[in-house]
């Protein structure tokens, strides 16, 4: 028997309590990044930066356990297309190894925004305003870091991003999970 949309999402909201473990792993790569970006010289940092990235998913990982998340949902489709997104974040990987070579001042802000870009799937899943908004925010504040923040770019796409995911850390914590109604 196949579910309709309102039963998998209601499925997904129930394995998933509230999908906060990535975004908590995100938080903390992101703040170890910006403490780093004030001790340490940029590239030294930004190579902390590059391949630190690929420990948020483990971290993500023992946050589910602690949680109790289901964070590979195998058996929703809808954990699935949250997979896919995350494939689409990870394929913008064929920007920033240019960019290193050719602008590495821009690789913050290419990686800061592409780990964001499965945020919407999120948030019409769950069917709230958050993924778009988290998705939003980040993306004009890395802009506004980009043109105001008279810091280094690792240091103001840190700042921007760790912001962005403690408002939203917020809300996912505030929400009161419905999937069978439109909230």
């Amino acid at each position: 028997m196949e579910l309709t949309l309102s039963q998998l999402r209601q499925d997904f909201e129930q394995r998933s309590n509230k999908s906060m473990s990535m975004p908590l792993a995100g938080t903390v790569f992101w703040s170890v990044v910006l403490v780093l970006s004030l001790l340490l010289p940029f590239k030294t940092v930004l190579l902390v930066m590059l391949f630190g990235s690929g420990a948020i998913f483990p971290l993500a990982l023992l946050f589910a356990k602690w949680r109790g998340e289901d964070l590979f949902m195998k058996a929703n489709v809808l954990g699935k297309l949250m997979g896919v997104g995350v494939i689409m974040a990870n394929s913008l990987w064929a920007l920033h190894i240019p960019l290193l070579f050719a602008k590495p001042e821009l690789v913050p802000f290419s990686l800061a925004l592409a780990l964001a870009i499965h945020w919407p799937l999120y948030g019409w899943i769950i069917q709230h305003k958050l993924g778009l908004q988290h998705l939003l925010m980040r993306a004009f504040g890395l802009f506004a870091a980009f043109l105001w923040l008279p810091i280094n770019s690792i240091t103001a796409a840190a700042l921007v991003t760790v912001i962005c995911y403690l408002v939203t850390l917020l809300q996912m914590h505030r929400r009161v999970a419905d999937a069978g109604n439109t909230a």
